[in-house]
């Protein structure tokens, strides 16, 4: 089974961490990382571009400053994991969320969607 897993946060809430913290969360990525690739885990890793950098493209083209859902949080990172159940998908969103200290969004890929 293929999921998605996305860590959602504001730019200026990025910035309010320490050095120290945004140091450690780096780390602990790259290692986490690391750990599901060589368990044949991870797919691929997005890392974005801050909200500051975003636009929306609209109806006949209309270009917007802003991510989507201004009223949430914009994508910072997202991960596509393919595991062997659900379980094993919310095991792993788990400890992203305990080191990130955040929520993660879980969604299931569909197999439609995986074409080469």
């Amino acid at each position: 089974m293929r999921y998605l897993l996305s860590w959602h946060i504001r730019e200026d809430e990025m910035r309010q961490r320490s050095p120290a913290w945004r140091e450690e969360i780096m780390a602990f990525l790259a290692q986490f990382e690391d750990e599901l690739f060589v368990h044949s885990e991870l797919d691929w890793v997005e890392v974005l571009d801050p909200e500051s950098h975003a636009i929306v493209v609209g109806p006949d083209a209309e270009i917007r400053n802003g991510f989507y859902n201004e009223s949430g949080k914009p994508s910072a990172r997202v991960w596509a994991i393919r595991v062997e159940n659900r379980e094993r998908a919310v095991e792993i969103a788990a400890k992203f969320a305990g080191q990130l200290d955040t929520w993660i969004e879980v969604r299931e890929s569909l197999p439609g969607a995986q074409r080469p």
